[in-house]
């Protein structure tokens, strides 16, 4: 998700006003990879469901998506080192605001989870508050730098 966002909100708007920007030339390795990686996620998730697998298979299955992810994630560190310093503190700055709130956010989803006023804390939902969290920091820090 972050990807998406990164995507959207650096990669995209530059390469359509500019298409001879460096952004061009690391956009398709970069989209490539991440429609690689959610495949290998969805399809490892699917495998994970299947009840008559064995647990070591399960354990296999588990870490299928990590090579990809770790691309994904040097890939992505790249195209931000490729910024200006501008935009590497702005991203810096969302990045540190979306940690901190995602932090902040389980921290009070486990107290309700021992209130039993929510199910319990599962991959999905850390992963939607980091990328909300992600968002606003960087509108925040967007909106500071102005």
């Amino acid at each position: 998700m972050y990807t998406l966002l990164f995507v959207v909100f650096e990669i995209l708007p530059p390469f359509m006003q500019n298409p001879s920007l460096p952004a061009r030339k690391s956009f398709a390795p970069l989209l490539l990879t991440l429609c690689l990686a959610s495949i290998i996620d969805l399809g490892a998730g699917w495998l994970l469901r299947q009840p008559h697998l064995t647990q070591p298979a399960r354990v296999l299955i588990a870490f299928l998506p990590v090579p990809a992810n770790l691309v994904l994630v040097a890939l992505i560190v790249g195209t931000i080192r490729k910024l200006d310093e501008f935009l590497r503190h702005v991203h810096l700055e969302a990045a540190a605001i979306g940690f901190l709130l995602t932090g902040l956010a389980v921290f009070v989803y486990g107290y309700l989870q021992r209130a039993s006023a929510l199910p319990p804390l599962n991959v999905g939902i850390v992963w939607l508050f980091m990328v909300l969290f992600y968002g606003i920091g960087y509108v925040i820090a967007a909106r500071h730098y102005r």
